[in-house]
Formats: structure tokens, C-alpha cells, sequence
């Protein structure tokens, strides 16, 4: 797979693809696998073009992502695309219509398009699949019903919801695969190991979306291994009067230092709502039952 960044209208792939993928691909979730199947069904030689900054971002920075550009490119690279191009958004935001069209042809080197019925493109959001068909005649666009689950059409939207009411397992079936986080572990209050459940102190990019405040199960893929474990998103109200949210691991059986070191959490369920308890004890007791409730799976 080559991998274009910072695509714009002066430069050109190094030669012709076959099929076209155009989408913002954010969590390479079902409806997007199903793009892609659709466009390698008959030839395998197929590129993806995407944007560097999704609109909805580029316009808000608040707005949430499912991946990072990084995380995207390793799940992509599961796809086998002979290219995955990163236009420059800044750059083609003010485009035309037809000057957008002009750049798939010739500088990708697009032949048959392969998009979403919801796709839009150009100055205003003024292109679309009927644009599309206009230029480059019918036969060349493929227009992909929206991937359906549970009476409900997938989209990282709906994903992002499902994160945010800790419907874990939904969003996972929506993903096609478990939903994870990476991060660098970093220095917390060690409270976790002054109760005798160390945990691992997460530091996450800012412009991912995060589950609901909550316990969930988790795999947790530390330097080539994989174990089990349990992560807490929110404030530690038991052990803290911070108003900083947290996402803290315990690694069932494992008792490294491991700061410093980049880890990814893999969210299989969601265990219960964070709380405040009585006392440390309260909240020991409530952990060793979190804890037996994984090791039965």
C-alpha cells in the first residue's frame, strides 16, 4: 500500500486504478468494509481517498473521531488498497464541483468511482452522486446502500453515540471489530497500588471519542502481549477530589512498571457505572468483584 499525504490538484498518483473508494472512512466500520468489498468484487486493484481533516473537524474542532489518522492507516492497511490517498481538505474545500471531479480523473486517475448515496463534495457541499454520474457517466459511479444493523444504518456517528451510553457490545458489532484506545502510560497519584490494584494511568488523544463514565472489560496489547483487564473512565470520586477525567487500567495478573510505554485497551463490555463509596474498603471489595466477573468469561 503507498500512502499519499497532503494530496492537492498539483500533484498525481504514479499510475491508474482501476476502482475509487471516496469517503471519510473515520473507524473503518461496517458500511465502509462494505464499500470496499463492493468495489474489489470483481478487481482487486482499488486505491481509498479520504481527507487529511474530516470536514465535520475541520469545521468544529470539538467534534469527535472514532481513529487517528495513524490508527486508520494500520486498519486500512488490512484492506490491501494499492494506494491511500490523504487530500489536503484546506486545499479542495473551496473547490467546484467539476474542479473536484477534474482532480479524481486526473490526478488519481479515478475510472469507476465507488461512494456512499449520502456523498457529497465541493464548495457548499454542492456535489453529489448526481454530479458525480453527470461527469463521469453512470456506468462509472457505484453508489452503496447504506450497511444496515438492527433496523439502524451504521455511520461513526452512530458509533460514537453507542460509546457515549457504554452500549459497548453495538458498537462493536458496528465496528466489525472491538473498539480501542491507545495511549502513552504517564505518572498518576498510585492510589490504585496503595489499594493493591495498580493501574495503568492512560494519556489519550484529545479528539477521540471516549466511552460513557464507567468500569468495562478490556484486552490490553502491551509490547507484543495481550491480557485481560478492567479500565475506569471518569473522576475516582472515592479516592479524589480532581475534576480531571481519568481512564485508568488494571492488568489482571501483572505487576510491571510499565510508564512511559504505549499500550491499547480493546473495550469488550461494559461492567457497571462509576461511583463513589463509602470507604476504600467499599471500593476493594466492589473491584475483586469486577474483577472475578472477567475471569469467568
Amino acid at each position: 500500500m503507498k500512502i499519499y499525504e497532503n494530496f492537492d490538484s498539483s500533484k498525481y498518483i504514479q499510475k491508474e486504478v482501476f476502482n475509487t473508494c471516496i469517503g471519510g472512512f473515520d473507524g473503518m466500520h461496517q458500511g465502509h468494509q462494505e464499500l470496499i468489498k463492493s468495489a474489489t468484487k470483481f478487481n482487486d486493484d482499488y486505491q481509498i481517498v479520504t481527507f487529511d481533516t474530516l470536514p465535520k473537524k475541520f469545521f468544529n474542532n470539538k467534534h469527535k473521531l472514532l481513529t487517528t489518522n495513524e490508527e486508520k492507516i494500520k486498519l486500512i492497511q488490512n484492506f490491501k488498497p494499492v494506494n491511500l490517498v490523504f487530500i489536503n481538505f484546506e486545499h479542495v474545500m473551496k473547490f467546484t464541483p467539476n474542479e473536484f471531479c477534474n482532480m479524481l480523473r486526473t490526478n488519481l486517475k479515478t475510472v469507476n468511482i465507488y461512494v456512499g448515496s449520502d456523498f457529497r463534495f465541493g464548495l457548499d457541499r454542492e456535489g453529489d452522486v448526481a454530479y458525480l454520474i453527470k461527469y463521469f457517466g453512470s456506468d462509472a459511479i457505484h453508489i452503496i446502500d447504506d450497511y444496515q444493523l438492527n433496523n439502524n444504518k451504521i455511520s461513526s456517528t452512530l458509533i460514537k453515540s453507542f460509546l457515549s451510553e457504554g452500549k459497548i457490545e453495538l458498537a462493536n458489532d458496528s465496528l466489525g471489530y472491538y473498539f480501542s484506545l491507545s495511549g502513552k502510560v504517564i505518572h498518576g497519584n498510585q492510589k490504585g497500588k496503595l489499594i493493591g490494584f495498580p493501574t495503568a494511568n492512560l494519556e489519550i488523544n484529545d479528539n477521540l471519542q471516549i466511552p460513557k463514565n464507567g468500569v468495562y472489560e478490556v484486552d490490553v496489547h502491551l509490547n507484543g502481549q495481550d491480557y485481560k483487564g478492567i479500565i475506569n473512565i471518569g473522576y475516582k470520586p472515592t479516592v479524589s477530589q480532581e475534576k480531571k477525567l481519568s481512564l485508568e487500567v488494571h492488568i489482571l495478573n501483572f505487576n510491571s512498571d510499565i510508564y512511559d510505554s504505549y499500550l491499547t485497551v480493546s473495550f469488550k463490555s461494559f461492567i457497571r457505572d462509576e461511583k463513589k463509596f463509602n470507604d476504600i474498603s467499599e471500593l476493594k471489595q466492589q473491584i475483586s468483584i469486577d474483577i472475578e466477573s472477567i475471569n469467568k468469561n
